[in-house]
């Protein structure tokens, strides 16, 4: 689809823009102002895709997904070559919901892209799962998946489940505001897939009554681990494992050496994201050595490698968790005996 192939995008707000656009294959603006900040990003020269994400589905005020699309928000981004809708929130059940933004996207010709903000029940669950597959496939439009979900949408299995077997269609899928699944993704089939630069940018937060979100936890990415691990977290464990210290030690450009705890004391969230996106470029680089059909097998190798250094690290710290993704990955995609051999 266009330019997007295989793009490992950054998923950001538009204050933090400057800083994620030297290292992604593209950028997924995020917020009202996003069209604005696009077209200063392509006046400074910035040439690599970028897609706008009005993020009306999140938030205490969030739109309902029959709610209008923004003509202007539309017109503004398919004058330069694609545009995602801003779609409104896609509840479970709301079926005439999820077929309104696809039929409009439909109307809307080449170049647009249905946003599909999704309760994860549509993955999870057959039989809402049948009706959003059936759906997608008579639309024909590309379509872009972003999921709700407390903590982490891809640490439920039947999650992934329904997200293989949406990629898996004849359309082409974009999948939005995720972490270290992203890789999983594009290795599955997405055409692009997109990595917050925040915890709060890695999922939808479902609205809380009553309450409000929890604050956004600075993470970094480990490698080795295969997983997104809080700095204080990772502090920790640099000085309590010693002999791990080859699982901590980090030759980025960012961290040029020095063990993952120094980001704990940084005084921003940029180091962090710095050192994960240049991990997970070099990470998808070399999962896409192999030809398309081998890279779900890929993945699943890089993920039971991981699962094993996660349990050697709990033989030294009890507390330490194993995060739920590797495992929901695992199970869904285990690869048949045929594609081993």
């Amino acid at each position: 689809m266009w330019d997007l192939d295989g793009a490992l995008l950054v998923q950001c707000t538009v204050p933090e823009a400057a800083a994620a656009a030297p290292l992604a294959d593209g950028l997924v603006l995020t917020g009202p102002r996003a069209v604005a900040s696009s077209l200063e990003l392509r006046a400074s020269g910035f040439t690599r895709p970028v897609l706008c994400d009005a993020a009306a589905y999140a938030g205490t005020r969030r739109k309902p997904a029959r709610a209008p699309f923004d003509n202007r928000w539309l017109s503004w981004q398919l004058s330069r070559g694609y545009a995602l809708t801003d779609s409104g929130y896609v509840d479970k059940l709301d079926i005439r919901g999820l077929n309104s933004i696809l039929h409009r996207t439909m109307r809307l010709g080449p170049g647009a892209i249905a946003l599909l903000p999704l309760h994860a029940d549509w993955l999870r669950m057959p039989s809402d799962r049948e009706i959003l597959l059936s759906s997608v496939a008579f639309a024909e439009v590309p379509v872009a998946v972003a999921i709700e979900h407390v903590a982490d949408p891809l640490g439920v299995r039947a999650v992934v489940s329904g997200l293989l077997e949406l990629l898996a269609l004849d359309v082409p899928v974009v999948l939005l505001r995720s972490d270290v699944s992203a890789l999983g993704a594009l290795c599955s089939g997405a055409v692009a897939a997109a990595v917050g630069t925040s915890t709060s940018l890695r999922h939808i937060y479902p609205v809380v009554t009553g309450g409000g979100f929890r604050a956004a936890r600075v993470a970094a990415f480990s490698p080795h681990l295969l997983s997104y691990v809080s700095v204080d977290k990772l502090a920790s464990a640099v000085q309590l494992t010693p002999d791990l210290s080859h699982l901590w030690e980090c030759t980025c450009t960012t961290c040029n050496g020095r063990p993952l705890d120094w980001l704990a004391t940084q005084g921003s969230n940029v180091p962090a994201f710095r050192h994960s996106l240049e991990h997970l470029r070099l990470l998808r680089d070399d999962l896409f050595t192999v030809d398309a059909p081998a890279r779900p097998l890929a993945w699943f190798e890089r993920c039971n490698a991981a699962l094993a250094l996660h349990y050697e690290i709990r033989t030294e710290l009890p507390d330490w968790r194993t995060p739920a993704f590797l495992n929901a990955w695992r199970y869904a995609s285990t690869p048949s005996v045929s594609s081993r051999s």
